[in-house]
């Protein structure tokens, strides 16, 4: 009975501690043959945008220091957002959210330490959208191929996927000498 009740409580927290999966129905990728019809694609999810959820995997140098972890991103619309953080067990270690240019955290972080959400001329949520491979507004500069964005650049911040789709899998965000890399484990509406 002892050794029940102790796998019990331990399958309890291990459950307890697991990092939360995304809700919701899979992301479905492009069927474009072209650069151009893959735009054109992207343009109307854009234009019929409900939403969308990623459970990822993060590598984050600033200033000098990088960290590790996984992260829900959670873009509502093209003003609001959110992005929870887990520790290594995978419990919450923050959880950031933003509306329109207004961002808060808990706990409270640096400005620097997520400086490209605050990146000149977008909202967070828009970067959320691109991190995710959907181009947010047509005035950014972008490459695409067949299977969605392959780099997209405003200001001084330059967003690079790997391979070129839609949902993306592995993004690189580069910022001066910051750098984000992020893999999608999971993308869902």
């Amino acid at each position: 009975m002892k050794r029940f009740f102790a796998a019990a409580v331990v399958a309890a927290l291990l459950f307890s501690c697991r990092t939360g999966r995304p809700d919701g129905v899979a992301v479905v990728p492009l069927t474009a043959t072209t650069a151009e019809d893959a735009m054109e694609q992207l343009r109307g999810r854009r234009a019929s945008f409900n939403g969308l959820r990623s459970l990822m995997r993060v590598r984050a140098t600033t200033n000098g220091k990088t960290q590790s972890f996984r992260a829900q991103l959670a873009v509502h619309d093209a003003q609001r957002m959110e992005l929870i953080a887990y520790t290594p067990v995978g419990t919450t270690a923050l959880t950031l959210k933003a509306d329109g240019d207004r961002v808060t955290s808990n706990p409270e972080v640096a400005p620097e330490s997520f400086a490209f959400l605050r990146a000149t001329g977008l909202t967070p949520a828009e970067i959320g959208m691109l991190i995710a491979g959907l181009p947010p507004r047509d005035d950014l500069q972008y490459e695409v191929e067949a299977g969605g964005l392959r780099r997209a650049s405003f200001g001084d911040v330059v967003v690079t996927f790997e391979p070129p789709s839609f949902p993306a899998k592995n993004v690189v965000v580069t910022r001066g000498d910051d750098r984000v890399e992020i893999e999608h484990l999971e993308v869902v509406h």
